[in-house]
């Protein structure tokens, strides 16, 4: 590639100590680099000029990445008339990020700065050293491995979201539909909530957690060793002294905490490389885990839950009448007719409303 050539495909902007890289793209692939040094480097990974997909607008404390001027305006409608270049961008690993995209997968790494990352068609995978980070995405999976502990906001509407670290000082998760896995030590002095509609909850942890548990049609589970309170819909895990509080809330997803004798397998280490294709540093570091879960609560939906004969006449039994009624809740809820709080209370009462046998039973 000569000289001139690289004149066009890389672009090069000064950042000063403590500032921050804004970029605003509408649908690039994007590659972000943590490096050492003061630059702000852009590259189009094709060899086509940076300057016919991008602009860069440079102050002393700040840098801004977004879409170049090309393209069709009708009214506010900015209409590209070719696909957006897929990009490689350095920034000074200190620097704090500030990305949004349409669409396009991001990826992530040697982050060191607080940092936001949102998409609206996406996947973002992130390895930062430094928080506090937010994620969001409407479609896309939300990933982070941190190497040091941070404070973690992530968001998805149909996507998962993994969160690895060695401790959350603050967790803050919510999805829709997607599925919410988490392995850290969480901190006992922070807030630490998981939010899910129909998307599974899994938390790995060594700390001595108390997680309360609110589910309207989820299991409820758990490995190693723990104390179970609570009635159906509604339990509480305690784990150790039960110094860390959580909170998970779900309507149809299922809960399980995985508490870990033996501690995390840091990142990078050999025992995680070594370990299983499909069971991850998790597996690698369990060895304090049960052989099988142990069912703390189960609600309606679950496949196992055993239900009790109808009478000899062929009337249903008082068991059978309160199932069909805790699915018409249920069906009510799914319509939008209750919300969870009162789904969830008139539940309760549904239980307690049984023959005695069937209460607390789990």
């Amino acid at each position: 590639m000569t000289d001139t050539a690289r004149a066009t495909d890389i672009r090069e902007a000064p950042l000063a100590p403590g500032g921050s890289v804004e970029i605003l793209l509408a649908s690039s692939d994007l590659r972000i680099r943590g490096v050492d040094g003061d630059r702000v480097v852009v590259r189009t990974r094709g060899g086509q000029p940076v300057d016919d997909d991008v602009r860069i607008d440079a102050t002393a404390g700040r840098v801004r990445i977004r879409d170049a001027e090309g393209g069709l305006h009708l009214g506010p409608i900015h209409i590209r008339t070719r696909g957006s270049a897929s990009l490689d961008i350095d920034v000074p690993r200190r620097a704090a990020i500030a990305l949004r995209t349409m669409s396009g997968d991001v990826t992530a790494d040697g982050i060191g700065g607080p940092s936001r990352w949102t998409t609206a068609s996406g996947d973002l995978r992130v390895a930062v050293s430094a928080g506090p980070v937010v994620m969001e995405t409407m479609s896309g999976d939300a990933v982070l491995e941190a190497a040091v502990p941070v404070e973690v906001t992530a968001r998805t509407v149909s996507g998962d979201v993994r969160v690895r670290a060695p401790r959350l000082d603050v967790l803050d998760a919510s999805t829709t539909s997607g599925d919410v896995h988490v392995e850290a030590e969480l901190d006992a002095g922070g807030r630490h909530a998981i939010t899910s509609v129909s998307g599974d909850v899994e938390i790995t942890t060594p700390s001595p957690v108390r997680l309360e548990a609110n589910t309207i049609a989820g299991d409820v589970r758990a490995t190693g060793t723990h104390i179970a309170e609570g009635g159906r819909g509604r339990r509480t895990l305690v784990v150790g002294n039960g110094s860390v509080t959580l909170s998970v809330r779900t309507t149809s997803g299922d809960i399980r905490l995985r508490a870990l004798a033996g501690g995390l397998t840091a990142p990078g280490d050999p025992a995680a490389a070594s370990a299983p294709r499909g069971q991850g540093p998790a597996a690698a570091g369990a060895a304090g885990l049960t052989a099988q879960p142990v069912v703390v609560a189960e609600a309606e939906a679950s496949p196992n839950l055993r239900r009790e004969p109808a009478d000899a006449g062929g009337t249903a039994s008082g068991v059978d009448r309160r199932e069909q009624e805790r699915l018409e809740l249920l069906r009510a809820l799914e319509r939008g007719d209750l919300d969870v709080e009162t789904a969830a209370h008139r539940l309760e009462i549904l239980d307690d409303a049984g023959p005695r046998a069937f209460r607390g039973w789990c």
